[in-house]
This record gives structure tokens, sequence and C-alpha cells, in this order.
């Protein structure tokens, strides 16, 4: 399972924030017994009113779906010959689901943006937990790289006549629609150009949200993008987008197997918990609350700088800092178990920043008790 950070956002009126995880995908979700219907209308693009032909025609190629800003979104089908799938003028692609997808710029020169902007079947429900998902594709002509995506839930759809991207501010000035703002922050760079990569998450609705729109929000100083190393055709991080998912339910996670806190990580040398993990530990703790069964163990890491006792020690303060936060939610202490391994398990390279960020981590295992 990769891993990833989110934060708290910002106090602006009806905004709230979601974590993410990156897993396998299905056009409806499972839980247990539970079967949740996707609330998006045409979710991977297969109702059409025309065979795309020419781009930039994604708005008015397909059902329930807009675009809402100026950005020339693209709609590609197998049924066309000059937007194609699976080969384009961006390159070679299998679509994940059916026979069409949509391709857009997350990153590109003088902060030029692309969205999708599409209509659920219904509003969400106040309070109720939903998960959200898609497939995600880096096209073969892209330079760059991005690894954060992000996706705006609002009342009524918008049309802000730009072609630059959707800021915060711009947000902040519309009248009479709500927002709820969705920030997916990655722990690496989406640079397969074969493979369909999927990014989830799930958050608490406000109760109005009926549009969903989805794209890169930040500018280009505020976008985290990698170069790649072969010079391509297009300036720019252009990726294909597959199934739109939104349903209600609480994130589940594979029994005896090891997760990693996906935005749970620390400085270096330092066990405090940062306000940003806050929702991944509420997500695993309503995942333990929804069976009384289930337990829990807890392993702390480190990177590899300092010795191997102050690393286990220090790696046990981790352990026990997102252990007592579950408590505090309310989790039974029997459930959790909770142990220090330093620097064992590297899961980066200590000889960069980069690895030595991820190897400083805690990582779970939920299980069923043994009890009866």
């Amino acid at each position: 399972m990769s891993t990833s950070f989110t934060y708290n956002l910002f106090s602006m009126s009806q905004f709230t924030v979601g974590c993410r995880n990156w897993i396998g995908v299905l056009s409806v979700l499972c839980l247990g017994s539970v079967v949740s219907q996707n609330l998006v209308e045409n979710p991977s693009f297969e109702s059409f009113l025309d065979c795309p032909d020419h781009l930039g025609n994604f708005g008015q190629d397909l059902k329930y779906w807009s675009v809402p800003t100026l950005g020339s979104t693209d709609y590609f089908n197998a049924c066309s010959l000059s937007m194609g799938v699976p080969n384009n003028f961006m390159g070679k692609q299998l679509a994940k689901f059916g026979e069409g997808y949509m391709g857009f710029y997350m990153y590109a020169p003088e902060d030029y943006r692309e969205y999708i902007q599409g209509e659920l079947r219904q509003p969400l429900q106040k309070d109720l937990t939903y998960t959200l998902s898609f497939y995600i594709n880096l096209a073969e002509n892209s330079d760059y790289a991005i690894r954060d995506f992000d996706i705006l839930l609002s009342s009524k759809p918008l049309e802000i006549k730009i072609k630059k991207g959707l800021s915060k501010w711009q947000l902040s000035k519309i009248i009479g629609n709500d927002f709820t703002f969705i920030e997916i922050l990655g722990d690496q760079f989406i640079i397969d150009e074969s493979s369909w990569t999927k990014v989830s998450t799930t958050f608490v609705a406000n109760g109005y949200e009926q549009f969903i729109t989805v794209g890169n929000f930040k500018d280009n100083a505020a976008t985290r993008r990698q170069k790649l190393v072969k010079e391509k055709n297009v300036k720019g991080a252009y990726y294909y987008l597959d199934m739109v998912y939104v349903g209600e339910g609480i994130q589940s996670y594979a029994l005896d197997e090891a997760h990693i806190f996906e935005n749970v990580f620390f400085n270096f040398d330092e066990f405090e918990l940062e306000d940003y993990g806050a929702q991944e530990i509420k997500r695993v703790f309503n995942y333990l609350q929804s069976d009384s069964t289930l337990q829990i163990v807890i392993n702390g890491y480190t990177d590899s700088f300092g010795t191997n006792n102050y690393n286990m020690e220090l790696s046990g303060k981790r352990a026990t800092a997102v252990a007592n936060r579950l408590i505090q939610l309310g989790l039974a202490r029997k459930r959790i178990t909770w142990n220090g391994l330093g620097a064992s398990r590297p899961l980066g390279n200590n000889g960069d920043e980069e690895g030595r960020a991820l190897n400083r981590r805690v990582e779970f295992i939920i299980s069923k008790s043994l009890e009866k």
C-alpha cells in the first residue's frame, strides 16, 4: 500500500478536508455484506452525445459531465480515429473500464489548468462517511509528473471563465454555492505510463454536495512536480482519468497485513503527531469501532541515523503517540498493542532525505481477536 500526507486545509465557509488511500478499485464499494451504489452519473465516460473527433470537447461530448473553466479538457473513446483508445496524440493507453476515458493537464506552463465537473445522482447526506476514488495514468508524452490531486464537491455547478487554475481565493468569492474541498497528497509522483493507479479517500459529507470537480487547484509554484528524465513532446503533466466513484461507506482494511498510517510521518528525531495525522488515525479508529472483535498492533520505525538502542526507543515513542491518540478517541486499551522496531524494514533509501522520511513511519496490523 502506498502512503500519503494530508492536513487541515483552511477555514473558509463550508470547506472540509479529506485524506487518502491508494488501493484497488470496483465500480461499487463492498464493505462486508454492504454494497454501496456509485452516486456519480456516467462514471467511466461511456455515455456520450457525440463520438469525439477533436481536442477540447469533453464538456460537449459527454452526458452528465462538463468543464467548470475555459480549459480544453479532452475526451477519448475507441469509437474515434482522431481521439481514439488506445492510441491518441498523447500516447497509448487502454481504458480501465469500458472504451472511454478523459485527459487533462494537471500542470502546465503559465499556470494553465484543465478540470472535469460531474453530477451526482443525489445530494450527499449530512454527517455520513463516503468513499471517493478514481483511476489515473500519466500520458506518455508528458514531460512532468505530479503527486497531488484536488477535489471540490459543491451544491451547484461551477462556471468560471478562466484558463488558469481555480484558486481558493476565487472560490471564496462565489455567493450561493457551498463547497467541500478535499486535498489528496501523495507520497510519490505518479509516473506509471502503463498501469492505472487508483486514488481514493474517505470524507464526511456536509449534506449539500451534488457536483464533483477534479483537478489541480494550486498554481505552479505550489504544485509538487517532477521533471522526467526523457524529454517529451508536451510541456506539462497530462493525465488520463477513468472511473470516478463516490459511495457511502467506511474505509476497510485487509486483515493480518501491514498497512502504513498514510499521513502519519515524523520529522527527524521527533515523535510528536502533527495535526495532519488526525484524519488518518480517525479513519482507522472508525473501522475498528465498526467491529468489536477487531484488534490492532502498532509498529513504529525510524530512519538509520542514530544507535540501535536510541532508534528502538524513538520508534517506540512514535508507536505510543499513535496508540494514545486511538485511546483518546475511545478505543479500548486492551484492543491495542504497540512496539518500537527501530530502523528495521526500511521502505526507502536511507542515503537520501526522501527515503529517510518514508522510513520514519508507523504501521499497523488489524486482526480478529482470538478471545471468545
